[in-house]
């Protein structure tokens, strides 16, 4: 069992931002008509998300939540140790769009930069990550850095998913403090890797042609698309997700009672009401940002912290959060964090300028 243990390492901020381009789900109503729209939006809960402006990319979201963050908290750069960019949404094949945020951000030569290519599951295994470099190290900041930009992915045409995906990103500070201890489960199958799946791009076929073709589903997609099985992935949901958290409790030795928030990926309404059925939690532990700003990835889980958590003061969180999603990847851990340490979500047009450009013509 995927079992990890952290010591000594906490939360000492959280922001997030999202693109300023608010794209409600009625103004899908001229492209599959008012029925359709309705039917999504009373299946899911997704009222509207915000999708990044066409020069925008993931780095450009987790630079603006990192900004933010340090907006707030005062942190001498040089003491942040190491930085961990999770994306799907890189700003090129090579190099690692980490190597472009630490020069933005202007974090230090002796600061180790890396990316993590994991989707819904990221922020919990992003977070262990973080806290298991910590802890063999000297340094007494990290930084977790998340951003994703899925709706460019997605044929306009799928009414399946293409008023379902947000584009956000999201920034946490980790520090050293005494007496704090988190545990991380952690799984993944990837004999269901074709659950959601973007064939094209990648290595192993790189340039495929771009004719449409009717899928299982019956939606019209090329290989360029975003395909998610969308019966197989609610069957993970709504039972590898709850049984991974009943085993994490029972080896945690802890019980619903000892937490006062559950933060789970906004994939939709009606998963989340499954796994509150399942796992009988109280609903009002239990926020959700899934209508307001859709499924965001693995970004959903701070993004909903930073929605529930970011206009509040001087209140202790104990917090169970799940990831679950592509991969197909799963994990659950615990999250002990002060309610003024967590910030509200910015909006951001800024984009990195000097990103696109002909090698060699500096």
């Amino acid at each position: 069992m995927s079992l990890f243990k952290s010591e000594g390492i906490s939360i000492a901020g959280v922001a997030c931002a999202v693109p300023k381009n608010n794209v409600p789900v009625d103004s899908f109503i001229p492209v599959f008509g008012e029925e359709v729209t309705s039917k999504f939006t009373a299946g899911t809960g997704i009222k509207a998300t915000y999708k990044a402006l066409p020069e925008q990319t993931a780095s450009d979201l987790a630079v603006a939540a990192a900004q933010e963050l340090f907006s707030h908290v005062s942190v001498d750069k040089s003491e942040i140790g190491a930085m961990f960019l999770v994306t799907q949404s890189p700003d090129y094949r090579r190099p690692s769009s980490a190597s472009i945020v630490q020069l933005r951000l202007g974090l230090p030569i002796d600061c180790s930069c890396m990316e993590i290519n994991l989707g819904c599951s990221g922020f919990v295994y992003g977070l262990q990550t973080a806290m298991a470099m910590m802890a063999s190290s000297d340094y007494k900041y990290g930084l977790l850095l998340m951003g994703e930009t899925a709706t460019k992915l997605v044929d306009p045409q799928d009414k399946s998913i293409v008023m379902m995906y947000g584009d956000a990103g999201a920034a946490i500070l980790l520090e050293r403090k005494e007496g704090v201890k988190t545990t991380s489960l952690l799984r993944s199958d990837g004999s269901r890797f074709q659950a959601i799946v973007l064939p094209a791009g990648g290595f192993r076929d790189m340039n495929p042609g771009h004719e449409r073709f009717m899928c299982s589903d019956g939606i019209e997609r090329s290989l360029y698309d975003i395909f998610m099985d969308g019966t197989s992935v609610f069957s993970f949901s709504i039972s590898d997700v709850p049984a991974a958290i009943s085993d994490y409790l029972k080896i945690t030795e802890t019980t619903v009672s000892d937490y006062n928030a559950f933060l789970f990926h906004q994939a939709n309404q009606f998963i989340i009401k499954q796994l509150i059925r399942k796992m009988k939690l109280p609903k009002d532990q239990v926020p959700l940002s899934l209508d307001r700003y859709g499924n965001t990835g693995g970004i959903s889980i701070p993004l909903t912290l930073c929605d529930a958590y970011g206009n509040k003061s001087g209140g202790e969180i104990k917090a169970l959060a799940c990831g679950f999603g592509i991969g197909l990847s799963w994990g659950v851990t615990n999250l002990e964090i002060n309610t003024d340490c967590i910030y509200p979500i910015v909006e951001t047009d800024d984009f990195y300028k000097e990103g696109k450009f002909t090698p060699g013509n500096y």
